[in-house]
């Protein structure tokens, strides 16, 4: 009888206690991905560009070519230029954040087929309009309590970067 009233009790409560709001959620989620992200944003960035190659070389291999992978020294100094423009505005884990974005793209394109079944305009099309990097990149944006509008999206995607120099 005792443990009944106890589960009683305790049922109560839980039952009484206010649900949580989606608005409480979301912070929740934006939070816990903001403290859980290294601090790495040089690493991640040369990963994104990594990650493109590899996409890049399946597609070669699919078609009969070759591809050379973007040499090291040019993935420093294209992630150096990025930090240090574009993204400087942007604590260091929002841009590893953001980097990662990216990089989850390309490896799921890879991983799925996508890069060797496509060709290299579609490839590029598809990083610039991946709905799922987009919101990838709202969340990093979110973590540092920041907006992102549509208009500025493409300026924090690899290609964009590249076609405009940076």
């Amino acid at each position: 009888m005792k443990y009944s009233i106890l589960f009683f009790g305790i049922l109560m409560v839980f039952s009484c206690a206010e649900s949580k709001k989606f608005e409480d959620s979301y912070k929740e989620t934006v939070l816990l991905q903001y403290l859980t992200t290294p601090n790495a944003p040089q690493e991640t960035c040369e990963s994104m560009i990594t990650n493109k190659d590899l996409c890049f070389k399946a597609y070669a291999t699919a078609v009969g070519g070759s591809f050379t992978d973007t040499p090291s020294a040019t993935k420093t100094t294209t992630c150096q230029g990025l930090i240090t423009t574009t993204y400087k505005n942007m604590s260091g884990i929002a841009q590893t954040c953001s980097f990662n974005c990216q990089v989850t793209d390309w490896k799921s394109k890879t991983s799925s087929g996508f890069c060797a079944q496509s060709t290299i305009p579609a490839l590029i099309e598809s990083s610039l309009t991946s709905s799922s990097v987009i919101s990838c990149l709202r969340s990093c944006f979110a973590s540092t309590n920041n907006q992102i509008s549509n208009d500025q999206i493409p300026l924090y995607l690899l290609f964009n970067n590249i076609q405009n120099g940076g």
